[in-house]
């Protein structure tokens, strides 16, 4: 098995569970949330978060319905998964 990194054995097991908790808590927030919770163009009203500007497109809608604005994946909503790992 190669080892690009050069990490040893208790290391490497260190990254990949720091990266289950992170993917386990993005997955729990789309569970809950839809994919709104990390999209960039999302807003939050009364606590419910739906597409900006669009209050009924919530938990994803922007999939399948082929309205504007699509789902953009928010690069500093994963920066709020590291931090709280």
């Amino acid at each position: 098995m190669s080892n690009p990194d050069d990490l040893t054995r208790p290391e490497r097991y260190t990254e990949h569970h720091h990266a289950r908790v992170l993917r386990k808590r993005m997955d729990a927030d789309r569970r809950r949330h839809g994919n709104c919770c990390i999209c960039a163009c999302r807003d939050t009203t009364l606590g419910i978060v739906h597409c900006r500007g669009q209050e009924e497109r919530q938990k994803g809608a922007c999939s399948w319905d082929k309205k504007q604005p699509v789902f953009r994946f928010d690069p500093n909503t994963l920066e709020k998964y590291r931090d709280a790992a």
